[in-house]
């Protein structure tokens, strides 16, 4: 991480993350953002968290594909969908590099 990336912690309130959540994947330990700790409490892993590219791999798909099958779920559940909407642009990503940031932050049309 650089030191002009956001800093994706409890403690800052600009980039929460869902308390008590791991912040590494169980499997690589890549950074969790909180839409991936979303998508796994979605998925109903909530003690061991995975990345996105971790949870395509366990679900047979590619990291995008689980992404927008989940995204749909993930809307139309207030309880997922208000932690989902509290992170607005990538710049609250840890992991831009995993990150499939056209499709978890699609451009307005």
């Amino acid at each position: 991480m650089t030191s002009s990336m956001p800093i994706c912690r409890l403690d800052n309130p600009d980039h929460p993350l869902v308390e008590g959540a791991p912040l590494f994947c169980h499997k690589c330990q890549a950074p969790l953002c909180l839409r991936k700790q979303v998508m796994n409490l979605a998925l109903g892993l909530t003690e061991e968290m995975l990345c996105l590219a971790c949870l395509g791999q366990q679900h047979g798909q590619k990291p995008t594909e689980l992404l927008e099958g989940l995204k749909d779920y993930i809307g139309r559940r207030d309880c997922f969908a208000n932690q989902w909407r509290r992170y607005s642009s990538i710049e609250f990503c840890p992991d831009t590099v995993g990150c499939v940031a056209t499709a978890c932050f699609p451009s307005p049309d």
